[in-house]
């Protein structure tokens, strides 16, 4: 619970003016003007840090209102000054916020003091008001150990290539990396084995539970990651004729085939929660989901937290998570029902032990390392002037409009149309520029020429270096918004100029644009042997040793800028084998079908007579010219 002097003031004006008239116009409850003098409690079923936003300001409003008339009479100073004091908590109203996973920001927040006659300071940082932890209601029975049956499974792989010394490719190693591990978590031999893996533990071990009512949850890493499991999953099951494995699908919106790149789809084909569950037939999910119709569940984000099932008795977990996203994930799993004194955790994506330490931050009394200094943002922002993307002028008048109720969104855009244009055009002057020796680069390559691609390649990366300046100021934008929205809520910062500067960019950081990732051409590569196996596991959360604190924001909040290296793909793909590549044999290597599949996905004549023939007369017909003469192994 805390308490705080706030000025009432309409703060719903700083995020969105058209928004703050009609509530001002509205005869609700704003109207009531004996609201500043009653006193409110305010209970929050799950704290977290958006407990901060708009929402809560929102709330904030009306619990204590303003007149119309009372607002015109302040100057624009002075309305800047009400929206920070607003930012803190109001003085007619306690907070009771419940969470199991607290952020520091949320021990902050909602936290007191451990002495409450006493300042918080390190030595007397904030703790909840009260405690049933983690561990207390699983000794009582209230939850399970999520982590007593947990499994980590490792990917063994090699991946082979067709490209030569001559044509190897220079590309962007960040995006390069990215697009590798979007390739590799896409490939149909990666997906077939995990989804075997998947449906032979659920029938061996999950679906008797619960008299046939057990669930299990899928975890993917993208939309497009759930829609092939679940097409794997269905066809894995049919061939194998099982008929209690009914899955259904959760993400939101509609993802392309050429995403997905299933051959059984034409291109023009979007997937959707809709015609990948057509048992729904217009249920709510989580209802469907309750009764015997589905047993696994594969989500992409959606439904990962905040998801009640309690006959959810297993989780497939094939996406990085850590800390808090760690822990609630994997809590969905912790619910107890009637007769379930189990869960089972199998996870192709990450170290047990980064698991473990997440749970165990959470597992008996969180605690904060420091408390937040409010400089942070002080030393943000003054990063962000040093850059001179924005000029004093341009910050000040952005201020003075946006409190005026009256003010357009129109009018807005135009006041930071100047810094916009000014960031965007030296954005595409550098980009054209490094593309230019980039270019220069390869025709030295070309060339044999060793001293025109050193300097080719200094000039670039000095140039790339200057461009990414203007990344670190886009995402400074972003950090400095999201700090100062949260700090203010801690400590009376007296300085208008600074709300007046959240507002502008907050706006700004919105119109700048970015780097487009580099495309990066995998279409020569292979993965030529693969398999998962397990690699270790946890026996529930050890409470001996110190658990990890929660750690206040501590730098300053920009990163230095560097140039995106450039790196050879032949040089990646041989250290992604160095690396994941030693736990593997001939006998690993990846089906001759497999090649087949993602070789002639798209050439709808062979894989008619694929699908439609014997194994001996398919080799007769389109298929070995098709493949270019590689042989089965």
């Amino acid at each position: 619970m805390q308490q705080g002097s706030r000025s009432p003031g309409s703060v719903l004006g700083r995020h969105n003016p058209q928004k703050w008239l009609s509530f001002r116009s509205a005869p609700t409850i704003l109207a009531e003007q004996s609201l500043r003098d009653r006193r409110f409690a305010v209970v929050i079923d799950e704290a977290h840090s958006s407990t901060g936003g708009s929402t809560a300001d929102d709330l904030r409003y009306v619990l204590t209102g303003q007149s119309e008339a009372e607002w015109e009479t302040l100057s624009a100073e002075e309305r800047l000054s009400v929206w920070q004091a607003s930012r803190q908590r109001p003085g007619n109203a306690s907070y009771f916020a419940f969470t199991a996973t607290p952020k520091h920001s949320t021990l902050s927040l909602f936290g007191r003091p451990r002495d409450a006659a006493l300042p918080a300071s390190k030595d007397n940082p904030p703790v909840a008001f009260h405690l049933y932890t983690m561990q207390q209601a699983i000794e009582e029975g209230f939850i399970l150990d999520v982590l007593r049956n947990y499994t980590s499974y490792k990917a063994a792989l090699r991946i082979g290539s067709k490209f030569t010394e001559e044509d190897d490719k220079r590309v962007d190693k960040k995006s390069a990396g990215r697009a590798l591990a979007r390739w590799l978590s896409l490939h149909p031999t990666n997906i077939a084995q995990k989804v075997a893996l998947i449906a032979e533990h659920f029938r061996a071990n999950v679906a008797h539970l619960l008299g046939g009512q057990a669930k299990a949850m899928v975890v993917t890493p993208s939309r497009a990651a759930a829609v092939k499991c679940h097409l794997a999953l269905e066809r894995y099951c049919k061939e194998r004729g099982y008929d209690n494995v009914h899955a259904m699908v959760a993400f939101s919106g509609d993802v392309p085939n050429k995403d997905v790149n299933d051959s059984a789809f034409p291109d023009s084909h979007a997937f959707n929660e809709t015609n990948l569950n057509p048992q729904l037939k217009g249920r709510d999910m989580r209802r469907a989901f309750d009764t015997r119709d589905y047993r696994v569940m594969i989500v992409a984000n959606k439904f990962q937290t905040g998801f009640d099932q309690p006959k959810l008795v297993a989780m497939y977990l094939d996406k990085k998570v850590s800390g808090v996203e760690a822990v609630q994930t994997l809590s969905r799993l912790n619910r107890t029902f009637a007769g379930k004194d189990k869960t089972y955790v199998i996870d192709f994506a990450n170290e047990p032990k980064e698991i473990e330490a997440a749970f165990k931050t959470f597992f008996r009394d969180a605690q904060v390392s420091d408390v937040q200094d409010a400089n942070i943002v002080y030393d943000i922002k003054q990063k962000l002037d040093a850059m001179l993307l924005y000029e004093t002028a341009e910050v000040r008048a952005f201020a003075e409009a946006v409190v005026d109720p009256g003010v357009t969104h129109q009018k807005l855009y135009s006041l930071t149309q100047a810094p916009t244009d000014r960031f965007n055009s030296k954005l595409k002057a550098l980009s054209e520029a490094i593309a230019q020796w980039e270019h220069a680069w390869r025709r030295a390559k070309t060339d044999g020429d060793a001293k025109g691609m050193a300097d080719a390649d200094a000039q670039r990366s000095e140039l790339a270096t200057e461009r990414d300046k203007l990344m670190v100021f886009s995402e400074g934008l972003t950090k400095f918004v999201r700090t100062y929205e949260y700090v203010a809520q801690l400590v009376d910062f007296g300085d208008p100029v600074l709300e007046g500067f959240a507002s502008f960019a907050r706006l700004l950081r919105k119109r700048l644009k970015g780097i487009s990732a580099e495309q990066v051409d995998l279409s020569d590569l292979k993965l030529t042997h693969f398999k998962v196996y397990p690699k270790g596991g946890l026996d529930g959360v050890l409470v001996a040793g110190e658990p990890p604190p929660l750690d206040p924001i501590t730098d300053n909040g920009l990163r230095s800028a560097r140039d995106r290296e450039k790196a050879y793909l032949s040089e990646l793909i041989r250290r992604l084998n160095d690396a994941f590549g030693k736990e593997i044999g001939d006998k690993d290597q990846v089906a001759f079908a497999v090649h087949v599949s993602e070789k002639l996905r798209d050439d709808a004549v062979v894989m008619a007579q694929v699908q439609n023939n014997a194994r001996d007369q398919a080799m007769k017909a389109n298929l070995p010219a098709a493949v270019g003469g590689f042989e089965p192994a």
